[in-house]
């Protein structure tokens, strides 16, 4: 384990692009945060409205520069008009409570979605070219401001979606005791989440936007893709997706996992994974390829 954690830290580090970017994902006082919604706010003074019209714009990014395989054209994102309506609207989010998403379904779809344009927004913001590691505390210096909250995508994921787990890097809780994003927290982990964040690269799930009514629906659409897509059985071995090692205890441990991949394979990954399973084959985790999710 010690030797796998080894190997994960170099595959983030080795992308740095300088010194800098490398000291701040070791010191925060090297880090620079940049929280991307600090603009003039909009129009809409509705949070109802806000929701609705942040959703349209996501809708509009995904049909126009998100491809039928999942992957996002950063190049024409950056002039394109659904870009600059996502951009004009963020700033609202200041003013949104935790009483305008007052069910889970509610809040695990907004901040899911919330996490995947604040990754494409940071990818844009911080000149990202080849991988989201060339700023290796990416997750933790990108940043919007919901409410009286900053939330970073460290803090969404972990502290919102994960009902306050620990990272699994740090082991830490990434939020402190009382801060305000606290109170938009998810009261149910789905682990099905983890089919649904896209954290702008290659290895990640594609890009999906995700509604409160039809939540379920598309977490367990997006669960079976990731699954059929990512799973597979070579010289005897079960090869997983890396997440599934990181986040075993989001599904329940190794029987958890083990459950989570029955359910959801279908055919062809079906078969060679039940007979996987059940004659104890040793499970490997594919390596996290961080390149960038361009088109």
């Amino acid at each position: 384990m010690a030797l796998s954690a080894l190997r994960d830290a170099w595959d983030v580090l080795r992308h740095a692009r300088d010194l800098r970017a490398l000291l701040g994902a070791f010191a925060p006082p090297f880090r620079r945060d940049h929280v991307l919604n600090a603009g003039p706010l909009p129009e809409e003074r509705d949070p109802q409205a806000l929701l609705r019209a942040l959703r349209d714009a996501r809708h509009a990014l995904k049909a126009e520069l998100v491809d039928a395989s999942g992957r996002v054209d950063y190049r024409r994102l950056r002039r394109s008009e659904a870009f600059a309506e996502l951009e004009r609207l963020a700033p609202g989010l200041r003013r949104l409570t935790p009483a305008d998403l007052p069910s889970d379904a509610e809040r695990i779809s907004f901040f899911a979605n919330l996490y995947n344009v604040l990754a494409i927004h940071g990818v844009l913001a911080l000149g990202i070219e080849r991988s989201v590691m060339e700023v290796p505390s990416f997750f933790a210096a990108v940043r919007y401001r919901v409410g009286e909250a900053e939330l970073s995508l460290d803090a969404i994921e972990n502290a919102l979606l994960r009902c306050d787990a620990p990272h699994p890097a740090t082991g830490r809780r990434v939020l402190p005791p009382g801060h305000a994003g606290h109170a938009f927290a998810a009261r149910r982990l789905d682990p099905r989440v983890h089919a649904a964040l896209v954290c702008a690269s290659e290895s990640c799930p594609p890009v999906g936007f995700y509604t409160p009514e039809q939540l379920d629906g598309q977490l367990e659409l997006a669960a079976r893709s990731w699954v059929n897509a990512s799973v597979r059985v070579e010289r005897g071995r079960l090869v997983l997706p890396r997440i599934l090692r990181w986040y075993a205890r989001d599904f329940g441990g190794r029987a958890g996992v083990a459950a989570f991949l029955e359910a959801h394979a279908e055919p062809p990954v079906a078969a060679p994974l039940r007979a996987a399973l059940a004659r104890g084959s040793r499970w490997t985790y594919a390596p996290y390829d961080w390149s960038l999710n361009a088109a």
